[in-house]
């Protein structure tokens, strides 16, 4: 787990996606993506259900 992987988390919940999240932290979708799909892996968890338009936990 890293400082970048609980950041994008942070992010991705205060601001309702993944997106929105992105160009907050000045990085981009793909990337946050990334790091949200290594932390679940690693932690053996689904955080965020992404069925719907906009994740949810």
């Amino acid at each position: 787990m890293t400082l970048e992987q609980l950041r994008a988390l942070v992010s991705v919940v205060d601001h309702g996606g993944f997106r929105a999240a992105s160009e907050a932290l000045h990085k981009s979708q793909s990337a946050i993506s990334i790091a949200i799909k290594n932390l679940e892996e690693e932690l053996r968890v689904e955080i965020f259900e992404r069925d719907g338009y906009r994740p949810s936990c």
